[in-house]
């Protein structure tokens, strides 16, 4: 759990390098690696494929500060395409609403979005039914300790 005096945007970017994680070359810097879905991934689960950056390819490495920096880009991103897909979602609290965009940020805007009920829970506040149907989905048991976190924070409201 994020320190007290965090920020809720400082929360979500330390929720992300939790969730996405990263692999580092013997020399400590962030190093290109496939994602357990075969995308060529860099930094805390920058997809390479889907959004190139110049020079980076396979065997590509950053130093942390450039990783953290494209973390909040893509942060920033996600959190935009939450928005514009789900309007309502701007009315949660924001832990809540954290979970969405890190959801977002795991399987997609798309993927996201085909959680018809789990959405239909959240935006009329039935957020014990939105975990349960988080808890029932294929996405819970791909990412396990990720998605019993995420699940908790939709239930209770709270960083975990």
């Amino acid at each position: 759990m994020a320190e007290s005096g965090s920020t809720n945007a400082e929360r979500l970017l330390e929720q992300l390098r939790r969730d996405e994680g990263a692999v580092r070359d013997r020399d400590g810097r962030h190093a290109a690696y496939r994602c357990p879905a075969g995308k060529l991934t860099i930094g805390y689960g920058h997809n390479l494929e889907a959004n190139p950056l110049p020079g980076m390819g396979e065997g590509a490495t950053m130093v942390e500060h450039e990783a953290a920096k494209l973390l909040e880009r893509d942060a920033e991103l996600v959190t935009g395409q939450v928005l514009r897909a789900l309007p309502w979602s701007i009315t949660l609290d924001f832990p809540r609403f954290a979970v969405l965009v890190n959801m977002a940020f795991n399987m997609g805007i798309a993927g996201l979005c085909s959680f018809t009920g789990t959405l239909a829970d959240v935006k009329r506040g039935d957020y014990a039914g939105a975990a349960r149907r988080m808890r029932a989905s294929k996405w819970a048991f791909q990412v396990k300790e990720r998605a019993r976190r995420l699940i908790r924070q939709m239930e209770t409201g709270q960083w975990q």
